[in-house]
């Protein structure tokens, strides 16, 4: 009769395999929690310091007075927003196109206005310009929900012409189909034939997991007067 051939396990392989399985089970732990923790944040006010919003990192540094003043564009381009009614006074706009999933892109620095390129100048058609807002962030735009109808919108161009608007109308859409659709009124004047602006930017609940806001709010504006210098 063969005799059988006992088996020793070393104390060492023993300790790994219990360390091994201790480890796996704590990263399982983790796991489950990091996907508990974003379901229950999902919907809720923002909650991140705001350095990546809408699948792009983001400037927060607020330029200061000299860093506005001496911004410059050129002569036909737009470069100041104001927007007296909010407390928004000569807010830098920058040139904005789109990014590679066709949305409209927003400036890096959350203080900044984007013109979008693909429209028209201020004055001369249906000029759309955007920035951050979330009425739990910092962006410009964060209280340009609580704009009211007949307010006045002032851009002011490269070389010192200045276009006055009045607010005509507002709208809420959501994230996604409602806000895609609304960007065909978007792109058109209130008033066939007359110049009008149009601005766009975030507001509603912060998705914590998606790093963005739940609604688009626009507003559309009707050019009031002839540039001035």
């Amino acid at each position: 009769m063969k005799q059988q051939r006992k088996i020793h396990i070393k104390p060492s392989y023993i300790i790994l395999g219990v360390i091994l399985i201790l480890l796996a089970a704590f990263c399982i732990r983790v796991a489950v929690w990091e996907h508990n923790y974003f379901a229950r944040m999902e919907g809720s006010e923002r909650a991140s310091s705001g350095a990546y919003i809408d699948g792009q990192d983001v400037d927060e540094e607020k330029p200061d007075s000299t860093a506005i003043a001496e911004y410059k564009v050129a002569p036909d381009k737009p470069r100041y927003l104001t927007i007296r009614s909010l407390g928004i006074i000569n807010a830098r706009i920058v040139e904005v196109g789109l990014k590679e999933n066709q949305e409209l892109a927003t400036p890096v620095n959350i203080y900044d206005i984007g013109w979008y390129t693909g429209s028209d100048l201020p004055g001369t058609g249906v000029s759309v310009m955007d920035a951050h807002g979330g009425n739990a962030g910092q962006g410009i735009f964060r209280t340009l929900p609580n704009i009211q109808t007949g307010a006045e919108i002032a851009v002011e161009m490269g070389d010192g012409r200045l276009y006055t608007y009045v607010v005509t109308d507002t709208a809420t859409k959501a994230l996604g189909d409602d806000a895609n659709a609304y960007m065909n009124t978007a792109f058109t004047s209130p008033e066939p034939g007359t110049p009008s602006l149009t601005l766009i930017t975030c507001t509603g609940d912060w998705w914590l997991q998606s790093q963005t806001y739940s609604h688009r709010f626009f507003v559309r504006a009707l050019l009031k007067t002839e540039p001035t210098e």
